[in-house]
């Protein structure tokens, strides 16, 4: 069985006794997020995760050019998060995600699809109010 991304377990016991997290989940990709009052998961290694945890949640990668994984954000996208982010650390952007298959690979069966992950920029005053801590993604 796969592991859970480190800070995911408390999140799945809160899942199975039928509750969830009260505000975004911040899935990082730079390590520990110690300012950050949010529930934070760290997933900094290309290993594989187990991301069941997540249906239904509406999480955000943070992350950057740099270290950015996008099989993480793929894997996790196939448990069915409600929506799914991408905050640019070094560059301060926001993305909403949506993870689709390629469109050349869907003639065949889906086990073999290629997977691609797409990005919409955060409008500015979505970015400034992230920032800030205040929901930019309602």
């Amino acid at each position: 069985m796969m592991p859970l991304p480190f800070g995911a377990l408390p999140i799945e016991q809160v899942r199975l006794r039928g509750q969830r997290p009260a505000h975004l989940v911040l899935i990082s990709q730079v390590g520990a997020l110690p300012t950050e009052s949010n529930p934070v998961v760290i997933a900094d290694r290309p290993a594989a995760y187990r991301w069941d945890w997540i249906r239904g949640l509406q999480a955000c990668f943070w992350t950057h050019p740099k270290v950015y994984m996008a099989r993480h954000v793929i894997d996790a996208s196939k448990a069915r998060p409600s929506a799914l982010f991408l905050w640019d650390a070094v560059n301060f952007k926001g993305y909403d995600l949506a993870v689709l298959p390629d469109p050349d690979s869907i003639d065949g069966p889906p086990s073999q699809w290629r997977w691609r992950v797409y990005a919409d920029r955060w409008m500015r005053w979505q970015e400034r109010a992230f920032c800030q801590g205040e929901a930019a993604w309602s």
